[in-house]
């Protein structure tokens, strides 16, 4: 079953000085403070290039931690190369099922 998810949120930085960053956060339910949500770059990405495809991935980190839920944060940063395609959505994946498609906002 995918975690509960919130306030996930993506923006595409054109301000300058170059070169131009990509970002993407949200919160992710988690059993314990020890267990860290990562986003990361979707293999094989689908066939339009203006949707960013992401695995949310979440991973325990050793020790002992107190079973209590908690909003961990989940964070994609990216450094456009010039010249490179512009996102304009991003899809979140858990466990090859998608849990998230957001609207990229782009600042200038």
């Amino acid at each position: 079953m995918p975690p509960k998810t919130k306030d996930w949120y993506a923006w595409l930085n054109l301000m300058p000085p170059p070169p131009d960053d990509f970002h993407v956060v949200g919160k992710v339910l988690v059993p314990n403070p020890g267990v860290l949500a990562q986003l990361c770059y979707k293999e094989p990405q689908g066939i339009n290039p203006a949707i960013l495809l992401l695995d949310l991935h979440l991973v325990q980190q050793p020790g002992m931690w107190p079973q209590v839920m908690t909003w961990a944060t989940a964070r994609y940063d990216e450094i456009l190369p010039p010249g490179s395609a512009r996102y304009s959505e991003v899809d979140i994946f858990f466990e090859n099922a998608s849990i998230a498609r957001i609207k990229v906002d782009i600042v200038s």
